[in-house]
């Protein structure tokens, strides 16, 4: 059951960068299960992202919060 409610979860995750051109090319297509958040990266001239907001099981695979 709770395979199938993290699949769906995955299935309905959002990208959010998507056509964001402030956002570094290979975080543009990152969906997250949580909030996503961005920071500048001042070398590269573009914001670098990471998924927040998901937990995962010690075989590194995300889990539902109970």
């Amino acid at each position: 059951m709770r395979a199938l409610l993290a699949a769906a979860l995955l299935l309905c995750a959002c990208a959010h960068g998507k056509d964001d051109r402030t956002i570094c090319p290979e975080y543009r297509g990152q969906r997250c299960l949580g909030a996503q958040t961005c920071a500048l990266d001042k070398q590269r001239g573009c914001e670098v992202c990471a998924c927040k907001g998901t937990n995962l099981g010690p075989d590194g695979k995300p889990t539902v919060n109970q």
